[in-house]
């Protein structure tokens, strides 16, 4: 091959390579929705969706999918649900709000945690609890419940922990900490990222459901005796094990038995699924699975219709597939977290479990997912993440990646080859030859 040959094709792909993102950056838009309105002035709320996004606010879609409310006072918003008993126009939702150290107390920057109601007629906001802590990159709180008057419970993620806290006197008056069931030699590989506890939701009976999400484990806790061993849905795997019943889920929704539960819906992020586990006997057997073009879902609603709600993250997308499986409604949003639908019952206490309701598994990938999950069996779990993380928070495409990278290497390859074929050699000094 020819020096100039070799320059033509080197030239062709840095060119070519140019094209494939500018061409990208003027047909990817970015998905965020916008609009000014904190408030709804609708009488009814049925059939809106609330979704959080963790990097554009709290958004309220109608059923044609426009953003007829947003907030955007909260750094970052997570878990929003509504508190029916203070009627359906008032909503509880998990915030953080990072500091500069000059605000904190301490020498560096902080995160302030907050539990926030919310009216969506008046514009109402009251914080109803709320924590300092140092900021790291996982201290957030990603959920919490309403207990009734005065009372919430949290998922405390910071302090590994769950507990109640009056809403009147800034008390906490009960906690369950992990250390009490799990050794501190499992789960993250980090102290300020140990166990992930991500979810808590309040059962019928009293239980607390928590997803410890990095021992991959949804555990079912009695507030007077402690964690129930035999309710434990998955297993506490090392970081890397292979064939794991749930691989760092996120928001499990427990279906009653007035619905055909026990059954918990979970969306089992690290596999790129929606999957469903039935209560029988002393067992969970896995019921149902949701996997066609998910990538990293991080909730799931079972809709009284029988049809389920997913926020797939990654793919910044809202999607509502009906009982066989297809697609009926899709939203972007940007880096959705969780959502819910006004007028279904809170979470997925109003919809039917999976074999109530004869649902049959869909698997598959396309779209995002596909390469995503194809590169997890070649490179390292937390790399793939990473870049698909990055993809979900900005407006680009993967083709615009992959061609930044041959961009880069032919870039590199024609620097090399110039010097080569130049007349000057690496010498100290430099001299021309």
């Amino acid at each position: 091959m020819t020096v100039r040959v070799a320059r033509l094709l080197l030239a062709t792909i840095v060119v070519s390579a140019g094209l494939v993102i500018g061409v990208d950056a003027m047909v990817v838009s970015d998905p965020t929705p916008s609009t000014e309105r904190e408030t709804i002035e609708r009488r009814s709320l049925d059939g809106v969706t609330m979704v959080s996004s963790q990097s554009e606010g709290l958004f309220f879609l109608s059923e044609r999918g426009d953003v007829i409310a947003r907030l955007t006072r909260e750094d970052t918003y997570f878990d929003a649900d509504r508190i029916p008993e203070a009627g359906d126009r008032t909503v509880l939702y998990t915030a953080a709000n990072y500091r500069p150290a000059d605000r904190c107390g301490f020498p560096t920057e902080c995160i302030e945690n907050r539990v926030v109601r919310y009216n969506l007629s008046t514009g109402e906001r009251r914080v109803l609890f709320n924590m300092t802590t140092k900021r790291y990159d996982d201290e957030q709180w990603h959920d919490a419940d309403y207990l009734g008057p005065e009372r919430v419970v949290v998922a405390d993620l910071a302090r590994d922990r769950v507990f109640v806290a009056n809403t009147s006197t800034g008390l906490v008056t009960w906690e369950w900490q992990a250390h009490q069931a799990y050794n501190a030699s499992s789960g993250g590989r980090t102290a300020q990222d140990w166990t992930h506890i991500n979810d808590v939701e309040v059962l019928p009976d009293g239980r607390l459901m928590v997803s410890v999400r990095n021992h991959d484990q949804v555990i079912f806790v009695d507030p007077e005796t402690g964690i129930e061993e035999s309710w434990t849905l998955g297993q506490d795997h090392d970081p890397e094990a292979a064939n794991k019943t749930l691989y760092e889920q996120h928001n499990p929704d427990y279906i009653p038995r007035r619905h055909g539960g026990p059954s918990v819906l979970v969306a089992d992020s690290e596999h790129n699924r929606v999957v469903e586990f039935q209560r029988r006997g002393t067992n969970w057997t896995r019921t149902w699975e949701y996997s066609a073009g998910l990538n990293w879902p991080r909730d799931a609603d079972r809709l009284p219709n029988g049809n389920t709600l997913i926020t797939d993250s990654r793919d910044n997308e809202m999607v509502e597939i009906n009982r066989a499986g297809d697609v009926v409604w899709r939203r972007s949003v940007p880096l959705p977290y969780e959502a819910e639908r006004f007028g279904s019952g809170p979470e997925s206490a109003g919809g039917p479990s999976a074999t109530s309701a004869g649902l049959d598994s869909v698997s598959g990938s396309s779209g995002q997912a596909t390469p995503f999950v194809a590169a997890k069996r070649y490179l390292p779990d937390r790399v793939v993440n990473a870049v698909s993380f990055v993809l979900a928070r900005y407006p680009i495409s993967l083709a615009s990646v992959v061609a930044a990278v041959f961009a880069l290497v032919a870039a590199a390859v024609w620097a090399v080859l110039e010097w080569r074929w130049s007349s000057y050699r690496l010498r100290v000094p430099v001299t021309k030859e």
